[in-house]
């Protein structure tokens, strides 16, 4: 239409059509040309740069995001993802070097085999092994993580030198467990962790304390689709059951080894009260802190909790004392 009005008489009525013609396609033109990087980036769909570094693990890589300096290291096992821990990492990061970890599929790191919590064991260990990160470590995992960490202190005992478990996990056969003295009423809705896991990070009030970068980088991740997923219900009774054919959950399986627990006041119901006591008899140098106010995300409803964690097993190791 634009050549047909440049070559050739028009009458009135047709240069008027022309003309608004060529000013909608000038008009689309301009909006393109200024479209925010937030637009573009829904058109160009390369990921943003990592914040640390890809380390091969076997055939695949993993983000590894590691700062500040001194030891023993505190390596954050999960989850969710690393940039999540924007307002723990920092923090740790003024008195020890701190890495966190994305496992594969997830965040930066590339699509790796089935997950399973002894996948997750392997690539942390791999990742700081070919990073040349030394250890021993203090483990943190949150949730899910929590049992990495476990799992990772039984099958590298001389690798861990201490813990900090942050709500961790608990065995589907407890959160979903009939009322006592009913084993035959239906299973009740999950317990809050649960629930508020379902929901995701992004859905607690807490979130916006999170930097808009931070923000961002979390929808993107979220966004990627993992090759060959599993649900969370199914990697924690796999963790279960890899704890249980190692260690038996014995008392003092740790020894003296610092473990921190830091539960939450959401629901202190007996069998989650019951869970902590069993997670500090682990230890024979343990404590629990109970990061009141806060729902299952612990690291953006009181990142003070865990920090305050992190620095007392970072002391305990460092003066070889009991907690």
């Amino acid at each position: 239409m634009l050549a047909t009005c440049e070559r050739r008489p028009l009458s009135a009525t047709a240069k008027l059509f022309c003309f608004k013609r060529l000013t909608v396609v000038c008009t689309l033109l301009c909006v393109l040309s200024i479209a925010t990087p937030a637009q573009t980036r829904g058109l160009d769909q390369s990921p943003p740069p990592p914040l640390g570094k890809l380390v091969d693990v076997g055939g695949y890589r993993v983000h590894l995001y590691c700062t500040g300096a001194g030891s023993p290291t505190v390596v954050i096992v999960g989850a969710p993802y690393s940039v999540d821990w924007g307002l723990v990492q920092p923090e740790v990061a003024k008195i020890t070097q701190v890495c966190s970890y994305d496992h594969s599929g997830l965040g930066w790191s590339d699509d790796g085999p089935k997950d399973s919590c002894v996948l997750r064991v392997g690539e942390v260990h791999a990742a700081l092994k070919n990073a040349g990160i030394k250890g021993p470590y203090i483990l943190m995992g949150h949730s899910l993580g929590a049992l990495v960490a476990r799992l990772y202190e039984s099958q590298f005992p001389e690798e861990v030198a201490g813990l900090v478990l942050v709500d961790s996990a608990m065995p589907l056969s407890i959160v979903l467990a009939p009322p006592v003295g009913n084993a035959s009423a239906p299973s009740p809705s999950p317990a809050p962790m649960h629930t508020t896991l379902l929901r995701g990070l992004d859905s607690d009030p807490n979130f916006n304390r999170l930097t808009p970068r931070e923000r961002e980088l979390h929808n993107w991740a979220k966004s990627r689709k993992h090759t060959a997923p599993q649900s969370t219900d199914e990697i924690v009774q796999h963790c279960f059951s890899e704890l249980a054919s190692v260690i038996k959950e014995h008392l003092h399986s740790l020894r003296d080894k610092p473990l921190v627990d830091v539960s939450t006041d959401e629901d202190r119901s007996p069998d989650y009260v019951e869970f902590q006591a069993k997670l500090l008899s682990l230890s024979q140098s343990s404590k629990e802190i109970i990061a009141v106010g806060s729902s299952h995300y612990v690291i953006i409803d009181r990142p003070d909790a865990v920090i305050d964690a992190t620095s007392q097993v970072l002391r305990s190791v460092r003066t070889n004392s009991k907690l």
